[in-house]
């Protein structure tokens, strides 16, 4: 009885094996006409760890030449993306490296954590145009504050 149980098991395992469709043993086709740019940031990542619900929102902003946001403080972490131009933020503190003129030109992101008095500006003869991703929490209010007066 054990003979043939085992000559059965066997017997399944091979059908099992050699039954198997071809095409679970082709190659997968490899990746054509894709080209992929890795975008980096000089702050480095975002390094907090949510345990909430994100809410992201976002803007697409255009400074024109000689143009700035003005003084102002992102409140929710926010990643920035240049898409045209060279960006100039001017950060009033932060920690070492963050603190002073920074310049991203196009392709190239940063993160700016929140809580930072900054301003951007575009210091060239072209427009500068950007994409501001915020990652909030839902019911949290506006992600940008600026000073009162302004």
């Amino acid at each position: 009885m054990t003979m043939k149980l085992g000559v059965a098991v066997g017997a399944a395992l091979l059908i099992a094996l050699t039954g198997a469709p071809a095409r679970a043993q082709e190659k997968p086709p490899e990746p054509k006409g894709v080209a992929v740019r890795n975008m980096f940031t000089s702050l480095g990542g975002f390094s907090a760890t949510v345990n909430a619900p994100l809410f992201v929102t976002g803007a697409t902003v255009t400074l024109e030449p000689g143009g700035q946001t003005g003084r102002q403080q992102f409140r929710v972490p926010t990643f920035v993306y240049i898409v045209d131009g060279i960006l100039t933020t001017f950060y009033e503190s932060g920690p070492v490296g963050i603190a002073g003129a920074q310049y991203h030109s196009a392709g190239q992101a940063f993160m700016d954590n929140g809580g930072w008095w900054h301003n951007h500006s575009n210091k060239t003869d072209k427009p500068v145009k950007y994409i501001l991703l915020y990652l909030g929490y839902p019911g949290r209010p506006d992600p940008v504050v600026k000073p009162d007066g302004e």
